[in-house]
């Protein structure tokens, strides 16, 4: 007996670490959360992350090049026949064992400037990118937002029709009992049963939605479509968003539209070009160089004076030689490839100024937009609202004058499918105007939340 108490302990405390686990392992994510996992786990934010690392490379090789270069030199070489003696310059006819080493480095003094640009130019083009990529993962964001928003408001019409079936059904029950002591005709009864129907078959369609909008966030996070996904469910109070009234839309833009990421992204984008244009033209300037050289040497040749090899380390003292040039290079012609180059510059600088252009009246639209459809979406809640309000009224007169036998069945039933539709469209004005909120919240520089 006491054997089987202890493996009845043990497989509980198994089944309850089981159940402790799994309850862990399934994390409830917050609009937050989601958000972070959509831009660590999406591929095209990774990609432009590997991009933006590319252009560091770039700024890290154009700053290297303003440096010194430094190169060694050795050689070790075999001769055979006749050789030439460096000591008395008189051809010999031996073996030889020979050895050469030279150090040497070069740097540009002026080249019109044309690194520097070079490396002004890479700077802004880091900086374009890095904006390009905030960018693309404030459009995810918002993607995500919009996903998650949805689950809620499927959530929300699932447990909406849930309570439609479950009051037809208390219905449908209380009629059938009329119906058998005579007190309700057959036909309400099949009413009832048609109306059942018709919401189960409206339940189903909600679940699917739900189901969808799952799939579209699991997307978005790159999650893994067999793992369940479990949210936070907000209830969202739309007194708590903030207030929107009295908004200068002019001042908003003025304020805002500088700040946008793809307005700095083409900004950046028009100075990486101008200074681009001033680096191909600087080419078109004699340049200046300086070297310098370090070179040794050892030959295996007897001293004629004294038939001995000098020692190694002698020779290399005795052949070390330096040496510093300066070397003016004057570009007269090369094919007009320099020509060329600062042609197509000076190219890319007037695309660059449109680019900018459209960005900022895009920018502008695009807060104009927001802007308009949040309005709408304001006032399609509060019409919704006082239609809610409305129809709630109505229904509840209606309920009473149906028990006091003033009107009839379908007289109530009428004014409870308005109510119905009007909750339904009080739901998606709510969600729309939640949404709206978020995107006009974004041009503001807010982070988006709940």
């Amino acid at each position: 007996m006491m054997i089987q108490t202890r493996i009845f302990r043990w497989v509980t405390l198994v089944f309850m670490l089981m159940v402790s686990f799994h309850l862990q392992a399934q994390e409830t994510l917050d609009l937050k959360k989601c958000i972070e996992i959509a831009l660590e786990q999406n591929i095209a934010v990774r990609k432009a992350g590997l991009n933006t690392e590319k252009s560091g490379l770039n700024l890290q090789k154009s700053k290297a090049s303003l440096l010194p270069n430094l190169n060694a030199y050795a050689s070790q070489g075999y001769s055979f026949g006749n050789s030439l003696d460096y000591t008395t310059y008189e051809y010999v006819r031996e073996k030889i064992n020979s050895n050469y080493f030279q150090l040497n480095s070069e740097v540009t003094l002026f080249q019109g400037f044309s690194k520097i640009n070079t490396v002004k130019a890479n700077q802004y083009a880091l900086e374009a990118n890095i904006h390009s990529n905030q960018n693309m993962k404030d459009q995810i964001a918002l993607q995500t937002a919009a996903a998650y928003l949805a689950i809620l408001m499927n959530l929300e019409n699932v447990a909406f029709m849930e309570e439609q079936i479950k009051l037809t059904k208390s219905m449908l029950e209380k009629t059938k009992i009329l119906v058998e002591v005579g007190q309700e005709t057959k036909a309400k009864e099949l009413e009832l049963n048609a109306e059942l129907a018709n919401n189960e078959y409206n339940l189903v369609e909600v679940q699917n939605k739900l189901e969808q909008s799952y799939l579209d966030l699991k997307q978005l996070l790159n999650w893994d479509m067999k793992k369940p996904l479990s949210i936070s469910k907000y209830a969202v109070d739309m007194m708590s968003l903030g207030n929107y009234e009295n908004i200068d839309i002019e001042s908003i833009i003025n304020q805002y539209v500088s700040e946008l990421p793809q307005m700095k992204q083409a900004k950046a984008e028009l100075e990486s070009a101008q200074y681009a244009y001033k680096a191909a033209k600087g080419l078109m300037y004699p340049s200046l160089s300086l070297q310098g050289n370090l070179t040794t040497r050892y030959s295996s040749l007897k001293n004629p004076l004294t038939g001995q090899i000098t020692p190694f380390s002698e020779q290399l003292d005795n052949n070390f030689g330096q040496y510093f040039t300066f070397g003016l290079s004057i570009p007269l012609f090369n094919n007009l490839n320099t020509y060329g180059n600062t042609q197509a510059a000076r190219l890319n600088i007037r695309n660059a100024e449109l680019n900018y252009r459209e960005s900022e009246v895009k920018a502008k639209n695009n807060i104009y937009e927001a802007w308009f459809n949040l309005k709408n979406a304001i006032n399609k809640y509060e019409s919704a609202v006082k239609s809610q309000e409305a129809q709630k009224l109505l229904f509840e007169q209606s309920s009473v004058m149906y028990q006091e036998g003033v009107i009839s069945y379908y007289e109530w039933q009428s004014a409870r499918n308005g109510l119905t539709r009007a909750e339904n469209t009080l739901l998606g004005a709510k969600y729309e105007c939640v949404y709206r909120m978020k995107v006009f919240d974004y041009y503001r520089g807010i982070d988006i939340s709940l």
